[in-house]
């Protein structure tokens, strides 16, 4: 082994042991199905997603911010998104879909509705409700120190000023530079993705 090669092995060792020496902070993840699927759509052609890889990606993110003192401790993700009624055409379709979400480890499926608006095109009913409760009660109970919120809507506002009221760190994570400046701007730490950021999480 060369000199170069064997310092450059001792440098990473020391890397990693510095990475591991770091305190745990407990993390929970909140995502917002409707926006990421929607963005996986645009980007790729289909919502084919790997969740595995993305909470990794997204632990990831958290463990590589600049003078970040912490390593992430995951307690769990939480997905939320909207479903339709047994008598829609579309409910099996869903419901396979949302059993590959949960199929993955640490992930717990939350569910609103699907509802036909006026056009016959479908609108979620109660998501953003489901995504609030929990944060806020999980905030007050002390369940974790730091959210990671995966979303664009600035409905959310409120809820994260709320979050960040009962002690807790708030970390939005988003596609591109579209969306609400005054959601982002709510939040401790922004984090802007790419197309090729999020290409490993995509399954062919």
């Amino acid at each position: 082994m060369s000199m170069d090669k064997a310092h450059k092995e001792r440098m990473k060792a020391l890397e990693d042991l510095k990475e591991l020496s770091k305190p745990l902070e407990r993390v929970i993840v909140f995502i917002d199905g409707g926006y990421l699927r929607r963005t996986f759509n645009d980007l790729f052609g289909d919502d084919n997603i790997d969740y595995g890889k993305m909470l990794d990606g997204l632990l990831g993110l958290y463990n590589s911010l600049p003078s970040n003192p912490f390593r992430a401790d995951l307690i769990r993700a939480y997905y939320y998104d909207g479903i339709v009624s047994e008598e829609e055409d579309e409910f099996r379709q869903q419901k396979e879909y949302f059993y590959l979400v949960t199929n993955h480890f640490f992930f717990t499926l939350r569910l609103g509705r699907l509802i036909k608006s006026s056009k016959k095109k479908f609108r979620q009913k109660g998501v953003d409700v489901l995504m609030a409760i929990d944060a806020l009660t999980m905030a007050y109970q002390n369940h974790y120190d730091t959210g990671i919120f995966f979303m664009e809507d600035r409905d959310f506002i409120p809820l994260i000023e709320a979050v960040k009221q009962a002690g807790k760190k708030t970390i939005v994570v988003f596609y591109g530079l579209k969306g609400s400046d005054e959601l982002r701007r709510a939040f401790d730490v922004r984090i802007v993705l790419d197309k090729d950021s999020m290409r490993p999480w995509h399954s062919n």
